[in-house]
């Protein structure tokens, strides 16, 4: 039997979790898509809610570290959101079916992993907030209700893990674009 990584455990659980859904995962299906026992499972993670959040984790952690700095760097607002929104948008097509399982799937996390998993998705809309707030108080954009306005960027991206495919007509930075005209074009001040 061969020595398995977490990362290969993980791929196979985006892999299972795409297919048949989170709740109707196993642990002995994901042992048994990565060839081992599903004992030596628990010595990589202690449940299948341990592996969701590690996904999850993976995930908000490379958005968190990428508009971090995009909202720290000296960028102009409509930049920072433009930098953010193609961050996002090339994170979904650069793993489409681990976005799937980090967007649909969160539901799946008990209480103790939720709020720690919530916790960082609030940073990341928080930073997202933050620069739309930049851009209203520097009377770059209108005056909009950031909350909701940033909902709306999360819910236009987020939809890509519904239709995108790679090889499509469009490149993730062409799509990418298309979403920052959309939403910028219904912020700027006329």
């Amino acid at each position: 039997m061969a020595k398995v990584s977490r990362d290969e455990i993980m791929l196979a659980a985006i892999q299972l979790f795409n297919q048949n859904g989170y709740h109707a995962t196993s642990m002995q299906d994901i042992a048994r898509s990565v060839s081992i026992k599903k004992p030596s499972l628990y010595h990589h993670f202690d449940s299948k809610e341990a592996i969701l959040l590690a996904i999850l984790d993976t995930g908000m952690e490379q958005l968190i570290q990428e508009t971090d700095a995009i909202a720290a760097s000296d960028m102009d607002c409509v930049d920072k959101l433009r930098a953010a929104i193609h961050a996002h948008a090339s994170m979904i097509a650069g793993n489409p079916q681990g976005a799937a399982v980090f967007l649909r799937e969160d539901r799946g996390l008990g209480d103790g992993y939720l709020t720690q998993y919530v916790s960082r998705r609030d940073h990341f809309e928080r930073t997202l907030r933050s620069i739309v707030q930049e851009g209203t108080d520097q009377d770059v954009l209108r005056p909009v209700d950031v909350a909701i306005s940033v909902q709306a960027l999360l819910g236009m991206v987020n939809w890509m893990t519904r239709w995108y495919r790679p090889g499509g007509r469009l490149r993730p930075s062409e799509i990418a674009d298309q979403f920052a005209d959309l939403f910028l074009n219904g912020l700027l001040k006329k």
